[in-house]
C-alpha cells in the first residue's frame, strides 16, 4: 500500500533529520495462543538457543534477527514488524515457500525524500523523515511456513543460533533476517506496464540492463524482456565498490583447442562420482554418441554409448535430456571415458546435478555446463581440447557482468540480479543472482553457505544505495568503546554479532552473575571462530566487567 506525505508549516519542523541512533525493531507477533511463535511444544536447547518450547525458540531466533538489524541500522523510529507461522505451501518449482515479507506501506515527497516522486518502504521513509509518516500502522508483514516443521527432528526448522545446521534442515534465522531486509526495502516492481514518468520504487532505480538502459527509463516492451534476459544488474555505488571485496573468481572450465571454441565456462560439479579436478578435466573432448538400429545418432547418453574406442581415456561431452545425469556419466566410464562434460539443455544459466540412479557405481567425475558453451563446443569438435577447471584468469566474478568502463578504462562490473528465462514471481527482480559466490543472503534460494549471524554479505551495501544509514563505526555497550566495528565493508558484522548475543545473554540469565559468564563464554567462542581479533576480544572484555555489565544486565534482562 502507498501513501503520499508531505510535511509544511509547524509539522515541518518536526520532519528534520534527526541525530543518528541505532534502530529498535520490535516483535509484533500476530500467532493466536498455543500456535506459531506461541507454540507449547516442549523443545530441548540447540545451538545456542536456550528456548524451552518451540515458539519460544521461534521468538528468540526471531528477535536475534531483528536486534541484529537493530544495531546495524540507524533510526529514530522504532520499526514494527508482524510477524506469523502459517501453511505458505509451494511455488511454481513444486519447492515449500520458507517465508515472505512485504513494506506494508510506502511512501513518497516526505520531508528529507533524498529523490522526489520516489516510493520508499515505510521503515525506511520514517528513518529518513526522522518521524513516523504513518504511527497508527506498523511497518513489516512477515510470516513463515509451518509446513516443514513435519516428521522429525531431521526435517524442518534449524533454530540454533550457531550457523551449524543440520543436513536436510533450514536455518531459521537466515531465512527471517533474508525476508526482514525484503521488508526494509531489499524489493522492487517488477511490472513492465508503466509509463517511464510514473513514480518509482527507489529500488528500481538501481536496476539496469548490463551495458544497456537504466529499468525505469525502460519501454514497456524492453522491461518485458529484461526481467528474463539474465542481463540485469544492480548500479549502486556501495554495492559496486564492494563487489571485489566480497565476490570470489568464479570456478570456470577451459577450453584452448581449437581457436573458435576456446574460452571460459561457468559449470557445476556433480553430487555424484570422484571430486572434479583440473587434472580430470585437461586432455581431449570427444562427442559421445549412441547409433541405434536404423543409424540414427543419438548424443544424450541414455543408451550405451557405441564409440567406446574414441571415448577410452577421453572426456566424454554428453547433452542432458531424456535421463537422470549419473546414469549418462556410467555410460561414458563404462566406455572408457576419464570424465563427463554434460550440456545444458536451456536457458542461459546452469541447474544442479543430485544424485539417480546407478550414482553409486559413478567414480568418474561429471560437470554441467550452459547449453550456449555445449553447442560451441559441438561445432567444434575437431581437435577440441580441454586445459582443465579452476578461476578466471581474467578475474571474472561469479554472478557479476561487465557494465561499461570507468574514467581510467577499466570495465566496471556490476553483481547481477536475479532475472533467470522464464518469469518467477516472487524471485525474479528483488534478489542477488543466486551464482553470486559466495552465495548472498538476498538469493532467491536458501543456501547452506549463508551465515547471516556473523555476514551479510552485499546487504548493508545495497541498503546504504537506497538511502539506509548503516553503522560502520565501533560497537558501544552504553558509554563503552568496544573496537568492535559493528560492520564494515564486505557484509562482516561482528560488533552486531557482539550487542545481538550479549542481550540474548541478559535476556536468558537469572543472574548479573549468569549474565558474565554467558557474555564470557559468548566472546571465548567467537575469538576462537576469528571473528574478534585478539585485541578486540580483550576490549570487549574490559567492557563487560563490574558495574558496567550490572547496568548492561539491568538494561536488556
Amino acid at each position: 500500500m502507498k501513501r503520499i506525505v508531505h510535511c509544511a508549516g509547524i509539522l515541518a519542523l518536526l520532519c528534520g533529520i534527526q541525530a543518528a541512533q541505532s534502530a529498535e525493531l520490535v516483535l509484533v507477533n500476530q500467532d493466536p495462543a498455543g500456535a506459531g511463535l506461541n507454540d507449547l511444544t516442549a523443545a530441548a536447547p540447540v545451538g545456542g538457543n536456550p528456548g524451552a518450547t518451540l515458539g519460544e525458540q521461534r521468538r528468540l531466533v526471531y528477535q536475534f534477527a531483528l536486534n541484529m538489524y537493530g544495531a546495524l541500522l540507524n533510526s529514530a523510529v522504532p520499526i514494527r514488524v508482524q510477524a506469523s507461522f502459517k501453511s505458505l505451501g509451494k511455488n511454481s518449482a513444486g519447492n515449500d515457500i520458507l517465508g515472505q515479507a512485504y513494506a506494508i506501506y510506502t511512501f513518497r515527497d516526505f520531508a528529507n525524500a533524498p529523490l522526489a516522486n520516489t516510493w520508499y518502504s515505510k521503515a525506511l521513509a520514517n528513518s529518513l523523515r526522522g518521524v513516523d509518516n504513518d504511527p497508527q500502522s506498523d511497518d513489516i508483514h512477515s510470516e513463515f511456513t509451518t509446513d516443514i516443521d513435519v516428521g522429525g527432528a531431521a526435517k524442518g526448522w534449524y533454530y540454533g543460533l550457531d550457523g551449524r545446521t543440520p543436513k536436510g534442515q533450514t536455518n531459521f534465522l537466515d531465512v527471517v533476517t533474508h525476508e526482514i531486509g525484503h521488508g526494509l526495502g531489499f524489493a522492487g516492481n517488477s511490472a513492465t506496464d508503466r509509463a517511464a514518468a510514473d513514480p518509482s520504487n527507489i529500488y528500481n532505480r538501481f536496476v539496469r540492463s548490463a551495458g544497456g538502459a537504466d529499468w525505469i527509463a525502460m519501454s514497456n516492451a524492453e522491461r518485458a524482456a529484461a526481467r528474463i534476459g539474465d542481463h540485469l544488474v544492480w548500479t549502486g555505488p556501495q554495492v559496486t565498490a564492494e563487489v571485489p571485496i566480497k565476490l570470489k573468481p568464479e570456478p570456470a572450465f577451459q577450453i584452448t583447442a581449437p581457436a573458435a571454441a576456446a574460452g571460459y565456462s561457468a559449470f557445476v560439479i556433480a553430487d555424484f562420482g570422484s571430486p572434479a579436478t583440473a587434472a580430470a578435466f585437461t586432455g581431449a573432448v570427444v562427442q559421445a554418441v549412441y547409433t541405434d538400429a536404423g543409424n540414427v545418432v543419438h548424443t544424450d547418453g541414455c543408451q550405451p554409448f557405441t564409440n567406446a574406442a574414441a571415448l577410452t581415456q577421453r572426456i566424454a561431452l554428453i547433452d542432458r535430456g531424456s535421463c537422470n545425469f549419473s546414469q549418462k556419466a556410467l555410460y561414458a566410464q563404462q566406455a572408457g571415458a576419464v570424465a563427463a562434460i554434460i550440456a545444458d539443455n536451456g536457458g542461459s544459466t546452469v541447474g544442479l546435478m543430485g544424485t539417480g540412479n546407478g550414482s553409486d557405481q559413478v567414480t568418474i567425475p561429471s560437470i554441467l555446463v550452459p547449453q550456449a558453451f555445449g553447442k560451441q563446443l559441438r561445432a567444434n569438435l575437431q581437435g577440441l581440447a580441454a586445459s582443465g577447471i579452476g578461476p578466471y584468469a581474467d578475474r571474472h566474478l561469479a554472478g557479476v557482468l561487465a557494465d561499461g568502463v570507468d574514467p581510467a578504462g577499466a570495465a566496471i562490473r556490476r553483481a547481477k540480479i536475479n532475472a533467470p528465462p522464464g518469469f518467477l514471481p516472487g524471485s525474479t527482480f528483488s534478489h542477488f543472482d543466486q551464482n553470486l559466490l559466495p552465495t548472498p543472503l538476498m538469493a532467491p534460494s536458501a543456501s547452506s553457505t549463508v551465515i547471516a549471524q556473523a555476514d551479510l554479505d552485499l546487504t548493508p551495501a545495497l541498503f546504504m544505495d537506497i538511502g539506509w544509514g548503516v553503522n560502520r563505526g565501533n560497537l558501544s555497550l552504553l558509554d563503552c568503546n568496544t573496537s568492535v566495528p559493528v560492520s564494515s565493508p564486505g557484509g562482516l558484522i561482528p560488533g552486531a554479532n557482539a550487542v545481538t548475543n550479549l542481550k540474548l545473554c541478559a535476556k536468558t540469565s537469572a543472574t548479573v552473575g549468569d549474565y558474565r559468564d554467558c557474555t564470557g563464554r559468548y566472546i571465548q567462542s567467537r575469538l576462537e571462530a576469528k571473528l574478534f581479533k585478539p585485541a578486540q576480544a580483550q576490549s570487549l572484555k574490559m567492557c563487560l566487567v563490574g558495574s558496567k555489565a550490572d547496568a548492561q544486565y539491568a538494561a536488556w534482562h
